[in-house]
Protein backbone atom coordinates (compact mmCIF):
# COMPACT_ATOMS: atom_id res chain seq x y z
CA UNK A 1 0.00 0.00 0.00
CA UNK A 2 1.41 3.38 -0.99
CA UNK A 3 1.42 5.83 1.90
CA UNK A 4 0.32 9.35 1.14
CA UNK A 5 1.35 12.04 3.63
CA UNK A 6 -0.45 15.38 3.58
CA UNK A 7 0.93 18.83 4.32
CA UNK A 8 0.06 18.51 8.02
CA UNK A 9 2.13 15.35 8.43
CA UNK A 10 -0.83 12.96 8.44
CA UNK A 11 -0.74 9.81 6.34
CA UNK A 12 -3.27 7.47 4.85
CA UNK A 13 -2.93 4.10 6.58
CA UNK A 14 -5.28 1.09 6.60
CA UNK A 15 -8.25 3.24 5.65
CA UNK A 16 -7.55 5.87 8.31
CA UNK A 17 -6.07 9.33 8.23
CA UNK A 18 -3.31 8.82 10.79
CA UNK A 19 -1.35 11.44 12.71
CA UNK A 20 1.45 10.54 15.13
CA UNK A 21 3.65 12.80 17.27
CA UNK A 22 5.88 12.31 20.29
CA UNK A 23 8.31 14.24 22.42
CA UNK A 24 10.28 13.94 25.64
CA UNK A 25 11.62 16.51 28.10
CA UNK A 26 14.02 16.25 31.02
CA UNK A 27 11.62 18.16 33.28
CA UNK A 28 12.50 20.83 35.81
CA UNK A 29 14.24 18.77 38.49
CA UNK A 30 16.20 15.90 36.93
CA UNK A 31 19.60 16.47 35.33
CA UNK A 32 19.33 13.64 32.80
CA UNK A 33 16.50 12.19 30.74
CA UNK A 34 16.06 8.44 31.25
CA UNK A 35 12.92 8.25 29.12
CA UNK A 36 13.04 6.89 25.58
CA UNK A 37 10.46 6.56 22.81
CA UNK A 38 10.35 5.70 19.12
CA UNK A 39 8.18 4.73 16.18
CA UNK A 40 8.94 1.73 13.95
CA UNK A 41 7.22 1.13 10.59
CA UNK A 42 7.11 -2.37 9.10
CA UNK A 43 6.35 -1.73 5.44
CA UNK A 44 5.98 -5.43 4.60
CA UNK A 45 3.26 -5.99 7.20
CA UNK A 46 2.06 -2.36 7.02
CA UNK A 47 2.27 -2.23 10.83
CA UNK A 48 3.30 0.69 13.03
CA UNK A 49 4.85 0.16 16.46
CA UNK A 50 4.97 2.92 19.11
CA UNK A 51 7.04 2.42 22.27
CA UNK A 52 7.69 4.46 25.43
CA UNK A 53 10.16 3.37 28.14
CA UNK A 54 11.14 4.98 31.45
CA UNK A 55 14.52 3.85 32.79
CA UNK A 56 15.72 3.49 36.36
CA UNK A 57 18.94 2.59 38.12
CA UNK A 58 21.19 5.61 38.23
CA UNK A 59 21.87 8.18 35.51
CA UNK A 60 23.66 5.94 33.02
CA UNK A 61 21.85 2.72 33.89
CA UNK A 62 18.34 4.04 33.42
CA UNK A 63 19.21 5.72 30.16
CA UNK A 64 20.85 2.57 28.79
CA UNK A 65 17.96 0.34 29.89
CA UNK A 66 15.21 2.46 28.32
CA UNK A 67 17.09 2.83 25.04
CA UNK A 68 17.79 -0.90 24.94
CA UNK A 69 14.12 -1.69 25.52
CA UNK A 70 12.90 0.57 22.74
CA UNK A 71 15.55 -0.53 20.26
CA UNK A 72 15.13 -4.23 21.00
CA UNK A 73 11.36 -4.07 20.56
CA UNK A 74 11.70 -2.23 17.28
CA UNK A 75 14.18 -4.76 15.95
CA UNK A 76 12.54 -7.96 17.13
CA UNK A 77 8.92 -7.13 16.31
CA UNK A 78 9.84 -6.96 12.63
CA UNK A 79 12.08 -10.02 12.54
CA UNK A 80 9.59 -12.43 14.08
CA UNK A 81 6.60 -14.19 12.60
CA UNK A 82 3.23 -15.04 14.10
CA UNK A 83 0.51 -13.38 16.14
CA UNK A 84 1.05 -9.70 17.02
CA UNK A 85 0.57 -10.09 20.78
CA UNK A 86 2.89 -13.09 20.87
CA UNK A 87 5.54 -11.16 18.94
CA UNK A 88 5.28 -8.33 21.46
CA UNK A 89 5.53 -10.76 24.37
CA UNK A 90 8.60 -12.47 22.89
CA UNK A 91 10.27 -9.12 22.17
CA UNK A 92 9.72 -7.87 25.72
CA UNK A 93 10.97 -11.12 27.24
CA UNK A 94 14.10 -10.91 25.08
CA UNK A 95 14.62 -7.26 25.97
CA UNK A 96 14.30 -8.13 29.66
CA UNK A 97 16.92 -10.85 29.35
CA UNK A 98 19.39 -8.64 27.47
CA UNK A 99 19.01 -5.72 29.90
CA UNK A 100 19.36 -8.02 32.91
CA UNK A 101 22.46 -9.75 31.53
CA UNK A 102 24.18 -6.47 30.72
CA UNK A 103 23.44 -5.21 34.22
CA UNK A 104 24.98 -8.36 35.68
CA UNK A 105 28.13 -8.03 33.55
CA UNK A 106 28.74 -4.30 34.00
CA UNK A 107 29.04 -3.08 37.59
CA UNK A 108 28.25 0.48 36.45
CA UNK A 109 24.87 -0.72 35.16
CA UNK A 110 24.00 -3.23 37.89
CA UNK A 111 20.39 -2.91 39.03
CA UNK A 112 19.22 -0.99 35.98
CA UNK A 113 15.74 -1.54 34.63
CA UNK A 114 12.98 0.13 32.68
CA UNK A 115 9.26 0.25 32.16
CA UNK A 116 7.85 -0.23 28.67
CA UNK A 117 4.51 0.31 26.99
CA UNK A 118 3.95 -0.58 23.34
CA UNK A 119 1.14 -0.13 20.84
CA UNK A 120 1.29 -2.16 17.61
CA UNK A 121 -1.16 -0.82 15.02
CA UNK A 122 -2.21 -3.47 12.50
CA UNK A 123 -3.85 -2.91 9.10
CA UNK A 124 -6.66 -5.39 9.88
CA UNK A 125 -8.27 -2.81 12.17
CA UNK A 126 -6.84 -4.07 15.45
CA UNK A 127 -3.95 -3.13 17.72
CA UNK A 128 -1.85 -5.17 20.13
CA UNK A 129 -0.85 -3.66 23.48
CA UNK A 130 1.92 -4.76 25.83
CA UNK A 131 3.30 -3.19 28.97
CA UNK A 132 5.57 -3.73 31.94
CA UNK A 133 5.69 -1.23 34.81
CA UNK A 134 3.81 2.05 35.17
CA UNK A 135 4.20 3.76 31.81
CA UNK A 136 0.64 3.99 30.52
CA UNK A 137 -1.51 3.81 27.42
CA UNK A 138 -4.76 5.79 27.30
CA UNK A 139 -7.49 5.85 24.68
CA UNK A 140 -9.88 8.70 23.94
CA UNK A 141 -12.96 7.38 22.13
CA UNK A 142 -16.23 9.26 21.70
CA UNK A 143 -15.64 11.45 24.74
CA UNK A 144 -14.46 8.60 26.98
CA UNK A 145 -10.85 8.90 28.11
CA UNK A 146 -9.60 5.76 29.85
CA UNK A 147 -6.36 3.92 30.66
CA UNK A 148 -5.95 0.67 28.74
CA UNK A 149 -3.10 -0.45 31.02
CA UNK A 150 -2.90 -0.99 34.78
CA UNK A 151 0.26 0.03 36.63
CA UNK A 152 2.36 -2.84 37.89
CA UNK A 153 2.72 -1.49 41.41
CA UNK A 154 1.63 -2.28 44.93
CA UNK A 155 -0.32 0.97 45.17
CA UNK A 156 -2.24 0.16 41.98
CA UNK A 157 -3.17 -3.24 43.42
CA UNK A 158 -4.34 -1.60 46.64
CA UNK A 159 -6.63 0.67 44.60
CA UNK A 160 -7.96 -2.27 42.60
CA UNK A 161 -8.62 -4.25 45.79
CA UNK A 162 -10.33 -1.30 47.47
CA UNK A 163 -7.68 -0.90 50.17
CA UNK A 164 -7.14 2.77 49.26
CA UNK A 165 -8.91 5.15 46.90
CA UNK A 166 -7.43 6.81 43.81
CA UNK A 167 -7.07 10.18 45.53
CA UNK A 168 -4.96 8.63 48.31
CA UNK A 169 -2.94 6.69 45.73
CA UNK A 170 -1.86 9.89 43.96
CA UNK A 171 0.04 11.12 47.04
CA UNK A 172 1.00 7.78 48.58
CA UNK A 173 4.74 7.65 49.43
CA UNK A 174 5.08 4.32 47.55
CA UNK A 175 3.20 5.43 44.43
CA UNK A 176 6.34 5.37 42.24
CA UNK A 177 7.54 1.95 43.39
CA UNK A 178 6.80 -0.59 40.66
CA UNK A 179 6.91 -4.34 41.14
CA UNK A 180 7.56 -5.32 37.53
CA UNK A 181 10.22 -3.92 35.18
CA UNK A 182 12.39 -5.01 32.28
CA UNK A 183 15.85 -6.00 33.50
CA UNK A 184 14.99 -6.21 37.19
CA UNK A 185 15.01 -10.02 37.22
CA UNK A 186 15.95 -12.89 34.92
CA UNK A 187 12.36 -13.29 33.75
CA UNK A 188 9.32 -11.07 33.35
CA UNK A 189 5.72 -11.53 32.30
CA UNK A 190 4.38 -8.67 30.15
CA UNK A 191 0.70 -7.84 30.20
CA UNK A 192 -0.90 -8.20 26.77
CA UNK A 193 -4.19 -7.44 25.07
CA UNK A 194 -5.69 -6.80 21.65
CA UNK A 195 -8.22 -4.08 20.86
CA UNK A 196 -10.15 -2.82 17.85
CA UNK A 197 -9.46 0.46 16.08
CA UNK A 198 -12.11 3.02 15.21
CA UNK A 199 -12.08 6.32 13.37
CA UNK A 200 -11.75 9.09 15.93
CA UNK A 201 -9.60 7.07 18.34
CA UNK A 202 -6.74 8.89 20.02
CA UNK A 203 -4.04 6.93 21.83
CA UNK A 204 -1.63 8.40 24.38
CA UNK A 205 1.49 6.50 25.48
CA UNK A 206 3.34 8.24 28.30
CA UNK A 207 5.79 7.94 31.16
CA UNK A 208 4.82 8.63 34.76
CA UNK A 209 6.43 12.04 34.51
CA UNK A 210 3.22 13.04 32.73
CA UNK A 211 0.65 11.15 34.80
CA UNK A 212 2.36 12.09 38.06
CA UNK A 213 1.87 15.78 37.26
CA UNK A 214 -1.51 15.83 35.50
CA UNK A 215 -4.84 14.28 36.42
CA UNK A 216 -6.66 12.16 33.84
CA UNK A 217 -9.32 14.84 33.32
CA UNK A 218 -6.60 17.34 32.39
CA UNK A 219 -5.08 14.85 29.95
CA UNK A 220 -8.51 14.39 28.40
CA UNK A 221 -9.01 18.15 28.12
CA UNK A 222 -5.71 18.53 26.30
CA UNK A 223 -6.43 15.50 24.08
CA UNK A 224 -9.73 17.06 22.97
CA UNK A 225 -8.32 20.53 22.42
CA UNK A 226 -7.10 19.85 18.87
CA UNK A 227 -6.96 17.19 16.17
CA UNK A 228 -3.23 17.91 15.77
CA UNK A 229 -1.09 15.35 17.68
CA UNK A 230 1.92 17.71 17.61
CA UNK A 231 -0.01 20.41 19.43
CA UNK A 232 -1.46 17.94 21.94
CA UNK A 233 1.99 16.57 22.81
CA UNK A 234 3.46 20.05 23.19
CA UNK A 235 0.61 21.18 25.46
CA UNK A 236 0.89 18.07 27.63
CA UNK A 237 4.63 18.38 28.20
CA UNK A 238 4.34 22.10 28.89
CA UNK A 239 1.50 21.49 31.36
CA UNK A 240 3.50 18.80 33.18
CA UNK A 241 6.45 21.18 33.52
CA UNK A 242 4.20 24.03 34.63
CA UNK A 243 2.81 21.70 37.31
CA UNK A 244 6.30 21.12 38.68
CA UNK A 245 8.16 18.96 36.15
CA UNK A 246 9.33 16.64 38.93
CA UNK A 247 10.39 13.87 36.51
CA UNK A 248 11.32 13.27 32.90
CA UNK A 249 8.15 13.50 30.83
CA UNK A 250 7.32 11.73 27.57
CA UNK A 251 4.10 11.87 25.56
CA UNK A 252 3.42 9.94 22.34
CA UNK A 253 0.08 10.49 20.58
CA UNK A 254 -1.55 8.67 17.66
CA UNK A 255 -4.88 9.83 16.24
CA UNK A 256 -6.93 7.89 13.68
CA UNK A 257 -9.60 9.70 11.68
CA UNK A 258 -11.84 8.89 8.77
CA UNK A 259 -10.20 9.97 5.50
CA UNK A 260 -10.91 13.49 4.33
CA UNK A 261 -13.19 13.23 1.29
CA UNK A 262 -11.00 15.85 -0.38
CA UNK A 263 -8.09 13.49 0.22
CA UNK A 264 -4.39 14.13 0.06
CA UNK A 265 -4.01 11.41 -2.55
CA UNK A 266 -4.95 7.88 -3.39
CA UNK A 267 -3.50 4.47 -2.56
Amino acid sequence: MARVVDDEGRQMWAGFSLGIAGSTHVGRVRKANQDAFDRFDDEERDEILLVVADGMGGHRGGEVASQMAVGTLGKLIRSQSGDATERLRTALVRANREIHRLGERDSMLRGMGTTAVALLLQPNGTAAIAHVGDSRLYRLRKGCFEPLTEDHSMVARWVKDGVIDEETARTHPQRNQIDRALGAAESVEPELQEIDLQAGDLFLLCSDGLTGMLEDDELQRLSERSRDPYAIVAWMIDAANQAGGMDNVTAFVARLDAPDPAGAGED
